[in-house]
């Protein structure tokens, strides 16, 4: 009886072109399609680019173009990069094609109209490396660890997902679910993050 495998890239961030980083992980990812194949399961591999936040914006302005040129033209040479390593993705999505806009859109007014999204502002630490609030026990010596740089204070209106209160439920359900997440060090990871309040998740930025 055969299985369906789903596999995803990361889809990258178009602010630069691809390099041998990207290609490493894609080719992993072609590799494990490839073998689920062969084994005669139902096989769906994605890929595709990131093409939203303040990040690629800069990389725009620097460049001297418009953000949608900007990721017109590496996008494109992501696409040419998989086809000369005959990686065989099923799909390659873009973050502003029109299909992807529609589906992110009908899920989260499902999930808003359900009450587990809210607007609210929001005043702290913001990491533009990371496009995200940095919390006081993530930042070492005054910096972002991940990226050495000194977080700016931004205050956003933003809008919410109300994470907390979906802890407990999410807890429990990794801890009764063996291989739900894998490799099992990361579960540990997760499950120590959820022991203690996380605090609602900005899912949404300001328009540049």
């Amino acid at each position: 009886m055969s299985r369906i495998a789903y596999l995803t890239t990361p889809i990258y961030y178009v602010t630069a072109q691809p390099h041998l980083g990207h290609a490493y992980t894609t080719v992993v990812a072609d590799v494990l399609a490839r073998y689920h194949r062969l084994d005669g399961d139902d096989t769906y591999l994605l890929t595709g680019t990131d093409e939203h936040g303040e990040k690629v914006f800069t990389a725009a302005a620097e460049a001297g173009v418009e953000p949608q040129v900007f990721v017109d033209g590496v996008a494109e040479s992501y696409v040419r990069a998989w086809q000369a390593l005959r990686i065989s993705n099923d799909d390659f999505i873009r973050t502003t094609e029109t299909r992807h806009v529609n589906v992110v859109t009908a899920v989260l007014q499902q999930v808003y109209d359900q009450g587990d999204i809210y607007f609210d502002e929001y005043e702290g630490l913001y990491c533009v490396g990371c496009e995200r609030f940095l919390t006081d026990r993530e930042i070492v010596d005054g910096k972002c660890p991940d990226h050495n740089l000194v977080p700016e204070k931004r205050k956003e209106g933003n809008y919410f997902f109300r994470m907390d209160q979906h802890r407990e439920w999410l807890a429990d359900h990794i801890r009764s679910t063996p291989g739900f997440i894998r490799p099992e060090r990361f579960a540990n990871e997760v499950l120590s993050i959820l022991s203690e309040p996380t605090g609602d998740l900005s899912i949404s930025r300001p328009r540049t």
